[in-house]
């Protein structure tokens, strides 16, 4: 699982989801938040693609 692609994962660390969102760090972080696809699992900051893309659909 470690070679899986973007698009097919659905919960993406942080690197990953300034890659697929064509942002830098610190406004990936805002949109993860402000779109409420961040998932906290202990100390791991992941972002849920689906969700994100969800609120991308309804918003734009």
């Amino acid at each position: 699982m470690g070679n899986m692609a973007i698009k097919d994962k659905r919960l993406l660390n942080i690197n990953e989801f300034k890659e697929y969102a064509s942002v830098g760090r610190n406004t990936a972080i805002e949109l993860a938040k402000e779109s409420g696809a961040v998932f906290r699992c202990g100390r791991r900051f992941l972002v849920d693609r689906v969700r994100f893309d969800q609120w991308c659909d309804e918003r734009y």
